[in-house]
């Protein structure tokens, strides 16, 4: 799978065999690898494994740029027996949050883990079964975990190897499993979905693609990246306003119809250069009109929604999408998250009128729209808009 990357990451990503060498001398193998959610790079990660250790750091710019600096060691076996992780801000950055690290110690089937600054220091230690993963939290598809249960789950000789999670600030390990494919194919969980991965047959994790996933990046692996300079670069963007900043922030669309006040709460992907309708929004599923959690409609008085009858309340917003029909599901359960779609609870389902927009819109954007009739329900995205008529009876 090949990256198109941006210039900034383009001048990065060299062949540093000064660094190449030295990790190889000192018995560790180097790996880089580059996250790209369409045409951003959000994530890269450089480490180096031996038989007994693993070192590294990943820079994410998701929400702000930081880095996690780690190091792990190994036991005879190649599971994990101790993680310490630093996260912080680069100096670029004067803003960014202080540093904060913590560490993972697992010991005869319990993991003690010890928290320094951050939101919530403190230690605390629980149960866990053989082979648990220390993660780096919000960063926990780091390569280096993925590697790491890719070549555990290799081990068991299994098509189905359990594993279990470590993060930081749980109190209990998080349960998932390494499904192994044809080749060297493997799948984690990933929020309910597979996380692909693929390895070189040596146990050298090569890539990951979350397409499939809520995160739907894609990681390559490179020849070697200037880590440092990357993270500079990006929280200096940060410092001036430049930033990615959320991948998909929260919006409200809100407006007084004919005397219902409605209101339309949901959070709003970007496009980065992706194909979306038919490739990020698939014609074959449910998608769930938005992103992070369940997109949420509130009206206050009742209405008709394409002629369907609809009580004053809250409810959630899905839709699907073919060629030849498009439809917007309203369902009843609320505050779920958007990954969490529940047929059983569909209150109707309404067919929508596809128009194209006058240009293309990078952010996904509904709208309501006030008509002498009563009024509309927009969809808007790329270059179509999708709509429902609304009425108040």
């Amino acid at each position: 799978m090949q990256l198109q990357m941006n210039t900034t990451l383009r001048l990065a990503v060299m062949t540093l065999t000064v660094i190449g060498t030295a990790c190889e001398t000192a018995g560790l193998r180097p790996s880089a690898f580059v996250s790209m959610l369409g045409t951003d790079t959000v994530t890269v990660e450089s480490f180096a494994r031996s038989n007994s250790r693993i070192e590294g750091q990943l820079v994410t710019r998701l929400p702000y740029t930081h880095r996690i600096r780690y190091a792990a060691d190994l036991n005879p076996d190649g599971t994990i027996s101790h993680l310490e992780a630093e996260t912080s801000t680069p100096d670029e950055n004067a803003q960014g949050p202080a540093s904060q690290s913590w560490t993972v110690s697992i010991t005869d089937g319990t993991a003690t883990v010890e928290r320094v600054g951050g939101q919530n220091p403190g230690t605390n230690s629980f149960e866990i079964g053989p082979g648990a993963i220390p993660t780096l939290g919000r960063a926990s598809i780091a390569m280096f975990a993925f590697e790491q249960a890719m070549r555990q789950a290799e081990a068991s000789g299994v098509e189905e190897h359990p594993v279990e999670l470590v993060y930081p600030t749980r109190p209990q390990p998080v349960n998932n499993e390494i499904t192994r494919f044809s080749g060297d194919t493997v799948a984690i969980v990933y929020f309910g979905a597979p996380l692909l991965g693929w390895g070189d047959g040596n146990g050298n994790i090569q890539g990951a693609d979350g397409t499939s996933t809520t995160m739907d990046a894609v990681t390559e692996r490179v020849a070697a990246l200037d880590v440092d300079g990357l993270a500079a670069s990006w929280a200096g963007m940060d410092a001036s306003g430049e930033g990615i900043g959320v991948p998909s922030p929260g919006a409200t669309a809100a407006r007084t119809i004919h005397g219902a006040a409605i209101e339309v709460s949901y959070s709003q992907p970007a496009k980065r250069g992706r194909d979306i309708w038919g490739t990020l929004v698939p014609h074959d599923g449910v998608w769930r009109t938005g992103a992070n959690a369940a997109t949420i409609l509130t009206t206050g008085s009742d209405l008709v929604v394409e002629g369907a009858e609809l009580p004053a309340g809250s409810y959630t917003l899905w839709s699907t999408y073919s060629e030849d029909s498009q439809q917007l599901i309203i369902n009843s359960e609320t505050g779920q998250w958007g990954t969490a779609y529940n047929a059983a609870n569909d209150f109707t389902t309404v067919e929508m009128t596809k128009s194209e927009l006058p240009g293309m819109l990078e952010r996904f954007t509904i709208s309501l729209e006030e008509t002498a009739e009563g009024g509309m329900l927009h969809l808007d995205w790329d270059d179509a808009r999708f709509s429902v008529d609304i009425r108040v009876p």
